[in-house]
Formats: structure tokens, sequence, C-alpha cells
């Protein structure tokens, strides 16, 4: 008896020791961890984001047992790679086929997806939303999409997502593309992710218009829940990139596609800037206040190359920098009947602009050229490309006599949106202004530009603009100068009706060579010498600055695709 009250008073005070040592029985609540914060922006943003992520809805859960005498810390978060872009300009919509700004359709491209694509590297056609394509005869084209591909709401990408994506282009004459795919006439469903695609004549620029302009690929349930106003306000595509968030004139924010089908994108947001001034968007690069821009003037290359932290990349653009004049009304300008109507005016224009000062102007950041068709685009006139042409201001001086013309004033309208373009544009006038014409010269913002002239078709007896060529094909280089596409010029008269007939012929040639040959005549007919509405200058070289940790390098055309984009940390 007295064994066991010894062993009980024993056991006794080893557990109040062991309870006095020990946890309690009830542990006190965790304390919830602060959410995680996303890094400070390179510069505030203009009011608050609109977008945030959600709070935790609740604590972690208690530990289950006592922590080890030697707690070890819990592994720091990957940083989140955040690229910010200075960019010229931004879009004006976020819906394709309404807005075809070369900019534009590089934020378009990090958001949706085309059925076929280019290699930017390689400028070669490749599949992507599609698999696979078939020829099956000259107006037949069978297309084997990917599947388990989906749009960021979850929505598949599928055969009926592609044909409603063309269809609302087709059916909606608004849209800046449409008369650019009226091409197919009939898209056949042959199963979820198989379609036949027919075409009203042969089609041999088929892969490059499936490329081109206003291809993404759209959502069609959410598509025609919100409409097209709702589209281009707030996008959703199958791309690299999710959109986020978008403030006109000043940025939009996109955050990658963790399900994208290529892969995650290494870049977890991208931030593209409008900043349009060129002194400002260097200021930002040299400051940190951005990791990418487009565009450095050659007054700046020096700053940007002498910096060890940064780089600065200079390549050749497809766009050619020209004057378009106005030959005649057109729908938008009915009542047109300016000086630029004689073909003799025309002319003179041409004669007066020497494009060897216009060069040496340049200092190298442009090739001289007679025709939108630059290499290695098929049709390429060799008697046209890289040659500086007549300069001949005595000749103009004469055929302005032959025209009858008075001192009437002429109206140019150009912008400030590409590199030298305003220095470009000021030389010019001086030249009009030697032969003797009356210079009305209207320099805007490229806002205004395509807001006042550009857009509405508004232009006047001359504008000047650089227009590109992501098809890398003849065609969209002569659409404007069709009988149906005169929008812009009101070209007519013989030597337009010359040029249309042989537009029409080369659409449908499907032997290359013979369309070359095709093309190659067409650029002589469209000249302004030659009586047509057109006054190539030259092809645009272009640059992009950046700090050296950023992992990218342009295209061929300078294209913006940031889907394999990264920073090395």
């Amino acid at each position: 008896m007295a064994y066991r009250k010894t062993l009980l008073v024993t056991l006794l005070a080893v557990v109040l020791i062991v309870s006095a040592c020990g946890p309690s029985a009830t542990p006190a609540p965790a304390t919830q961890a602060p959410a995680a914060q996303a890094p400070a922006p390179t510069e505030p943003p203009a009011e608050p984001v609109a977008t945030t992520a959600p709070a935790p809805t609740e604590a972690a859960p208690a530990p289950t047992e006592a922590p080890a005498a030697t707690a070890v810390p819990a592994a720091e978060p990957a940083a989140k790679k955040r690229l910010v872009v200075g960019m010229k300009e931004l879009v004006t919509s976020f819906d394709a086929p309404y807005d075809w700004n070369i900019p534009a359709t590089w934020i378009h491209s990090n958001i949706g997806d085309c059925v076929v694509w280019r290699d930017r590297k390689t400028a070669e056609f490749v599949p992507w939303l599609a698999e696979s394509w078939e020829n099956i005869d000259d107006t037949t084209w069978r297309i084997k999409l990917r599947e388990n591909v989906k749009f960021t709401n979850g929505e598949p990408m599928n055969a009926e997502a592609v044909k409603f994506s063309i269809e609302r282009i087709q059916a909606d004459e608004k849209a800046l593309t449409h008369p650019q795919w009226k091409f197919i006439s009939e898209i056949k469903i042959i199963d979820d992710y198989t379609l036949e695609v027919k075409t009203g004549a042969p089609e041999p620029a088929f892969l490059s218009k499936m490329a081109g302009t206003g291809c993404q690929v759209v959502p069609p349930k959410y598509y025609q829940e919100v409409g097209h106003e709702g589209y281009a306000q707030a996008p959703i595509g199958t791309g690299p990139f999710k959109f986020v968030e978008f403030k006109k004139d000043d940025r939009v924010v996109l955050e990658a596609n963790p399900d994208y089908f290529r892969g995650k994108p290494a870049i977890d947001e991208l931030v593209l800037r409008s900043i349009p001034e060129d002194s400002t968007r260097v200021a930002e690069l040299l400051t940190g206040g951005t990791d990418l821009i487009v565009s450095v003037p050659v007054q700046d290359w020096s700053r940007v190359e002498e910096n060890t932290d940064l780089e600065l990349s200079r390549f050749l653009t497809t766009q050619v920098m020209e004057l378009i004049l106005r030959g005649g009304p057109s729908p938008s300008m009915p009542d047109f009947n300016g000086i630029t109507v004689n073909p003799k005016v025309r002319a003179a224009i041409e004669y007066a602009i020497d494009r060897q000062a216009i060069a040496d102007l340049l200092d190298g950041m442009g090739v001289p050229t007679l025709t939108r068709i630059t290499p290695p685009t098929l049709g390429v006139n060799p008697d046209l490309y890289n040659k500086v042409g007549e300069y001949n201001p005595e000749k103009a001086k004469q055929l302005l006599q032959e025209g009858g013309y008075n001192g009437e004033k002429l109206t140019f309208h150009s912008t400030t949106a590409n590199p030298m373009q305003k220095e470009v544009t000021e030389a010019i006038a001086a030249m009009l202004q030697e032969v003797g014409l009356n210079v009305d010269l209207n320099i805007m913002d490229i806002t205004t530009f395509r807001e006042q002239v550009y857009g509405p078709r508004k232009n006047e007896e001359i504008y000047m603009d650089a227009l590109g060529n992501s098809f890398f094909d003849p065609w969209i280089a002569v659409l404007g100068d069709s009988a149906a596409r005169r929008e812009r010029t009101g070209w007519q008269g013989p030597e337009a009706d010359a040029a249309d007939k042989l537009i029409v012929a080369a659409a449908v040639n499907m032997n290359p060579e013979e369309r070359a040959k095709q093309y190659q005549e067409i650029a002589e007919k469209v000249v302004a010498a030659n009586g047509g509405t057109h006054v190539f200058l030259y092809q645009m070289k272009d640059t992009l600055g950046k700090k050296k940790t950023v992992d990218f390098t342009p295209a061929l055309d300078g294209f913006l695709w940031l889907g394999e984009a990264n920073i090395n940390q």
C-alpha cells in the first residue's frame, strides 16, 4: 500500500513538471501573415489600380504539433517579373479588326492568337492555333486546329470560334479590315477541330491573309454577351497575356496567361505605356521608368550606348514612308476638287522631292525607295527599290505651269509618330515651296491625326504616313490602289483603270513567277510621276533601347510580340 502511494505521488509530480514545460493543451490561435504585396511600380499609377487581388478568406490552420527546436525559414517567393515598355502610342480599340495601326496590332497579338502566324524570326508561315493545313484545290483549304486550347475565360477554342471570328468581320462593314476578309465565301465545320474554308476565287495570298490584321480568334459566347463595344474595352483571347487594365493615352496592363498553349510566359506582368515624346521616352529608359522603349532617336543613341546597363538594337522595318496624294473625290470627301486632281501637279510634287537630301538627313535610318513592295516580299521591282529617283525642280515648275497651277493652297498633313518624321516633313514642305507650291503644313500629334484625318479618311491634297506590311505579301501594298479601295485617294483615269486591271489579275494568279511580274508592273503605275497618287520616300529603319537584363530580340519587321521575352534577374 505504501509502495502504491509512493508511485502515485511520483507520477503526479512528473505530470505537473511536463505540463509546466510543454505546450498548452489548447494552443493560441496562429497570427495570420499579411497578404503579400506586389512590387512597387516604377512610377506611381495615375489613379488607383482598378483590379486588385482579393485578400485570403481565412487564417492558416494552427499547427498540429510543436515546431522543431530550430525553425527553418520559409523559402522566399520568386520575384515577380514585371516588364515596362515605352511605346509611342497604344490602341484605340482592343477589337483587332477595328484598329489596324501597327502599335495596336502588337498589343492585340499579345492578347489573342491567329489560326496561322508569321514566324517573327524567319518570316515563314507557321501553324499557330492551327495544327496543320492543306490546300485541297485553288479555292478550298482544310484546316486542322489544335485541341485543348482555351480562352482565358474558359471557353474552348474550336472550329465554331474560328468561324464566328471571321464571319463577324464579314458582317460588319464598319470594321476596318472588313474588305480584307471578303475573300472567304464559306466556312464549313467538319468537326470540333476541323474546318473547310472556301474562297470566292483562287487565293494565292490565303495564308498571308489568314495571318493578317484582325486575325485574332475571339470567344463567341463572351463576344455575343458584351458586343463589340464591350470587347473593345475588355478583350479575352488565347494569347500569352491576359488583359488587366487600360487607361487611355496612359497604359495597358497585362498579366501572364498561365495556361498558354505554348507555355506560360516568363514575364508575369507586362505594362505598355504611352510615351509619345521621344525625349521623354528616352529619359524614362535612362532613369529606370521603363525596361524597353521603341524608336530611340539618332541624337540619343550615344546616351543609351554609353550607359553600361543599357543596349541599343537597330533593324529595318517593313514600313515605307510616303506621301499619299488625293487624286479626286471619294465617299468621305465627295466635294474634293483640290489641285492634286491634276496628274501634272501630282507629277510635279514627285520631281520636287530630293530623296538623296532626305537620306542624308536621316543619316542611315532609311533606305530610299520608289515602291512600297520591299524585300523579302514577292514582286520587288529592282528598278524602284533602293533608288533615289529623279530630282528635277525645273521639270516640276514646268509641270505646274502646264497644269495651270495659280498659287492655290495645298494642305499637307503629317505627324510626329515616327523617327525623324517631323524633320523630314519640314524638309519636304520646303522643297515643295521651292518649286512654287503654296503649302499649308499641318504637323499633328498622332492621336489627333488618327481621329481627324486618317480614321474618317478626311485627308486633303497630301498626307504623310509610314505604312507597313506584316503580311509579307504584295497584295496589301497595292490594296488601296484597287478601284474598290480608293477612299483615301479618289484616284481615277486611264492610269488608275490599267492599275486596277493588273491588281485584279494578280490577286487570283496562283503562279508565283507571273504574279511577281504583275506586281512589279503595278508598282510602276501607282507612282505620281506616272500619273499615280504615291510619292514613296524611304523604307524606315528603327531602333529599340532596353536594359541588358531584358532578353528580347526584335523581329525582322520590328513586331513587338513578347510571349518569349524574359528578364534575367
